[in-house]
């Protein structure tokens, strides 16, 4: 048992120790990769958003724009320019808030007495009669502001509505003369709707994308569950130049990565993942090592009892040809006796010689048996409708006297009947490749379809690369298509089609022959059956031109299933189905 496990269990435990080694470290090399270009791609996608803020300024904070703006609100005048002006201010902030499903609203107003301003969807507003009023007092109570001011707040459209989250940026308009605010653009953010969008950048299950600002609080984020005190603590006092770090959540250890905003001085991007997701892989290798020990272990175990049972069977197979010998018996059963090269083979190959020769009469009465067997299969397969030549040379004559001499399709037929005579007597009896077998009735059909004209058409279904490397009994597919022709397309009113599938599974090749002929009735599938089974002369058909099918009704079909009963030693034989007016099926199986 020892000499069977140790080659087994050694190098398993060895390759599944270094697998496991090896994966957790590129596992974890991997991810801190992966987290450091996922937080850089967050980084470029909020500046996408910031960049819409930055060219609304540039639009609408220049100084003509703003005084203009400024004028009409102060004096209330309105001309046909100030409208104008309104309009493309409108359709400006419109654009943005309409465009960009996370944009709530966009606000601008400027110094004037009446507190009016542009709201997007609305047009010019006062704050009095607006729904969202506070937010330009908190912001003029801001000192100094400068660039851009981020406010996170609820706004209540309508009584019945519930609050909504939004994050609101403030983009300062300034005056060039006198250096100060002369207004402000605002743009409301759905929270919401930037914290699933967050979400989407998740690549591992319970991960944290956390964006914090300046004061270390928490912005955007793509987990609801509440970060403790002391991690949220921990997160803002990270040194800026800290890329990794580990920190403890919910019992449970993060691998963290940082990445400092370059558009937002103080912003942070931070992202934590699980330490157990990066260890997975390594606790199913661990996993799978265990199962592939406890496996060999098995399996060793396994072959010891295999290879002592079978050295007690060559024992008792010894000891049964001796008690045999001694009481003139015949030989036990040595299926497996002289196939193998081991002693015990010899001993069993030495003891059975004698016996063997002492019965060689049997053996030549086996063989004759045989050899009649190889003769019938010949003679069968010599009886496969000769009238088919004697018909085929009476229409060439019809065709040479109806047509010239140059070449015509009297010179097809020729080629093809001269190809389809070389095959058939070439050897006949043997097993051939199935391509060979398809290529060679394709000659046949051919024939039939100058002699039919348009009466039918032939389609072949098949995969040469599936079929190329195997064999069948040679003559096997005419007969089957000469039924379908002679007694179901040719019985019919209009034109018909064969159409011959070859179909690859495990161990066999599944022949059919599917023709849309005047098909037959259920008694009559039953008949025909019956008749193939008892090698009966009956017609396949209903009624059938016995004299154009060589007088042999459906011998072909029983020729066929006999012949390959005979080849290769099987039960099974034709499959014949059929219904009145439909068609006809009749398919067989070729082993490899």
């Amino acid at each position: 048992m020892l000499l069977f496990l140790i080659p087994l269990l050694i190098p398993t435990i060895v390759l599944g120790t270094l697998s496991i080694v090896i994966t957790k470290q590129n596992r974890e090399g991997e991810t801190a990769r992966d987290n450091l270009q996922l937080v850089h791609q967050i980084d470029r996608n909020m500046e996408l958003v910031f960049q819409d803020i930055e060219t609304l300024g540039i639009s609408m904070g220049t100084p003509e724009v703003l005084y203009q703006l400024e004028e009409i609100l102060r004096t209330q005048y309105v001309t046909f320019d100030n409208q104008r002006l309104l309009g493309m201010m409108r359709n400006l902030i419109d654009s943005p808030a309409n465009a960009k499903p996370f944009i709530q609203s966009i606000y601008v107003p400027v110094n004037n007495p009446y507190n009016q301003f542009l709201a997007s969807g609305t047009g010019l507003s006062t704050l009095d009669r607006y729904p969202d009023s506070d937010w330009l007092e908190r912001f003029r109570a801001r000192e100094n502001p400068v660039g851009i001011l981020l406010e996170q707040r609820q706004i209540q459209r309508y009584s019945f509505e519930d609050p909504i989250a939004v994050t609101t940026l403030y983009k300062p308009l300034t005056s060039l003369l006198t250096g100060g605010a002369i207004g402000v653009i605002a743009v409301n953010i759905y929270t919401d709707y930037l914290d699933r969008w967050l979400q989407s950048f998740a690549s591992m299950d319970g991960q944290h994308l956390i964006i914090l600002d300046e004061a270390g609080g928490i912005l955007f984020r793509n987990q609801t569950s509440i970060l403790p005190d002391s991690v949220q603590e921990k997160l803002s006092s990270l040194s800026p130049d800290t890329r990794s770090f580990d920190v403890e959540l919910d019992k449970q250890t993060f691998a963290g990565t940082q990445l400092m905003s370059g558009m937002h001085d103080g912003w942070r991007y931070i992202s934590l993942v699980p330490k157990d997701e990066l260890n997975r892989i390594s606790f199913r290798l661990s996993q799978s090592t265990v199962y592939v020990v406890a496996l060999s272990f098995l399996l060793g175990l396994a072959l010891t009892y295999l290879l002592t049972r079978r050295s007690l069977r060559h024992i008792h197979r010894m000891i049964s040809i001796i008690k045999s010998a001694e009481k003139g018996l015949p030989l036990p059963e040595i299926s497996s006796a002289g196939k193998g090269e081991d002693e015990y083979g010899y001993i069993i190959q030495t003891m059975t010689r004698n016996f063997i020769q002492s019965n060689y009469l049997g053996v030549q009465l086996s063989e004759k048996k045989f050899r009649l067997q190889a003769a019938e299969l010949l003679a069968l397969q010599s009886q496969i409708n000769p009238h088919f030549l004697f018909n085929t040379l009476e229409t060439l004559n019809w065709k040479a006297m109806a047509l010239t001499g140059r070449p015509n399709e009297v010179n097809d037929m020729l080629e093809h009947l001269s190809e389809l005579l070389r095959y058939t007597l070439d050897k006949p009896g043997r097993i051939v490749p199935l391509m060979k077998e398809i290529d060679y009735t394709k000659h046949y059909v051919a024939i039939q379809q100058i002699r039919y004209g348009d009466k039918f058409r032939c389609v072949w279904a098949y995969d040469p690369d599936d079929i190329q490397p195997y064999s069948t009994v040679k003559l096997v597919l005419q007969p089957l298509i000469e039924n379908s022709l002679y007694h179901g397309i040719k019985e019919m009113a209009g034109n018909g089609g064969i159409k011959i599938k070859l179909v690859r599974y495990s161990g066999w090749t599944a022949i059919s022959v599917i023709d849309n002929g005047v098909g037959m009735s259920k008694e009559r599938v039953k008949e025909v059956r019956r008749s193939v089974a008892m090698h009966m002369e009956e017609d396949y058909g209903n009624t059938g031109d016995a004299g154009d099918a060589g007088g042999a009704g459906h011998i072909g079909l029983a020729n066929t299933n006999r012949r390959i009963r005979l080849a290769y030693g099987t039960d099974e034989g034709l499959q014949i189905l059929s219904k009145q007016g439909l068609g006809t099926v009749v398919r067989l199986k070729i082993p490899d």
